[in-house]
């Protein structure tokens, strides 16, 4: 017997808990089946945009004031009258700053006028981020102060 802890033949009994929760806590390998089909991760602070006309292929919306939209693109129909359930995937073909069209790249259910567009806002780079900015700011600000006060 050691003093510290109960001990076995050199292995302490926490070591022994202490294997048996990392093992019993690791995540085994998951086989998916091809009855799991993968779910559209569609972000919850996408932009809406409401569609003016559809045909068979292609969407038509106004931008207003989305002046990030480009062609390239990803984005999803939904039906909001049934919480948002995926329609179809689409991409932004074409945008002239007023309107612009998508492309139905793969359907659930056929697109219709009153289904909602959720296009996909691309990630801006960290320069362009106003949070970086402001606290480049305000560091700044708590650099000179306490050197100020230091002297």
């Amino acid at each position: 017997m050691s003093t510290n802890g109960l001990s076995i033949r050199g292995v302490t009994l926490r070591g022994l808990a202490l294997a048996a929760v990392v093992v019993g806590c690791g995540r085994g390998r998951v086989e998916s089946t091809p009855s799991q089909a993968p779910m559209a991760r569609i972000p919850r602070n996408a932009p809406r945009f409401e569609i003016d006309s559809v045909t068979d292929s292609t969407a038509l919306f106004r931008v207003e004031e989305a002046r990030w939209l480009q062609p390239g693109l990803s984005g999803y129909a939904v039906d909001p009258r049934q919480r948002d359930a995926l329609v179809a995937r689409v991409r932004v073909v074409s945008s002239d700053g007023a309107r612009a069209t998508v492309q139905v790249t793969s359907q659930v259910s056929l697109v219709k006028r009153d289904h909602v567009l959720l296009i996909v806002e691309p990630a801006r780079p960290w320069w362009r981020r106003p949070t970086f900015w402001s606290g480049a700011g305000l560091g700044a600000l708590l650099g000179a102060g306490t050197a100020v006060v230091a002297r």
